[in-house]
C-alpha cells in the first residue's frame, strides 16, 4: 500500500468514528432532552395547590400577604410572607421570605430563618421537611 491509501484509509476510519460519536451525542441529547422536559411544574394558583396541600394552609398563605412561620422538623422557624409557588409533585414549595426587621417583635423561642437581604427574598423549602405552620402575627 502506497503512503496515500494509508491517508485514505486513516480518514475513512476517522470518518466512521466521528459519525459514532455524533450518533452518541444525539442519543444522549434525547435522553437528557425527556428528562428535562418531565420536570416538575411549579403550581402558582391557590385553587389547585390546595388539592396538594391543606386547604388553609395554601389558600391563606397563597392568597394573602402577612407573617407565617413554617416549623422545620430540626426546630427552625421560616418566617414568610407568603408561599409564590408549590411543587406539582407536592416536595417543594417556593416562598416569599419575612426579613429579620418582621420578626423583631417575635419572643425568640425558636431559630428563625429570615431573608438575608430585602432585595434576597425568594426561597425554596422542602415540604417533607415542615412539621407545622402557623401565624405569626394578629391583626
Amino acid at each position: 500500500m502506497s503512503s496515500s491509501d494509508w491517508i485514505a484509509l486513516a480518514g475513512a476510519v476517522i470518518s466512521t468514528l466521528s459519525l459514532a460519536v455524533a450518533a452518541w451525542s444525539l442519543w444522549f441529547t434525547h435522553i437528557q432532552w425527556k428528562k428535562v422536559s418531565s420536570k416538575v411544574a411549579m403550581i402558582g394558583d391557590s385553587g389547585v395547590a390546595s388539592e396538594i396541600l391543606p386547604a388553609w394552609y395554601t389558600s391563606r398563605m397563597m392568597d394573602d400577604w402577612w407573617l407565617f412561620g413554617l416549623l422545620t422538623t430540626d426546630g427552625h422557624m421560616i418566617a414568610i410572607r407568603r408561599i409564590t409557588a408549590i411543587s406539582d409533585d407536592s416536595k417543594w414549595m417556593d416562598v416569599e421570605l419575612a426579613e429579620a426587621d418582621d420578626i423583631d417583635h417575635l419572643k425568640q423561642n425558636h431559630r428563625f430563618v429570615t431573608a438575608v437581604a430585602s432585595d434576597r427574598l425568594g426561597a425554596s423549602v422542602q415540604i417533607a421537611n415542615i412539621v407545622s405552620a402557623i401565624e405569626l402575627q394578629t391583626s
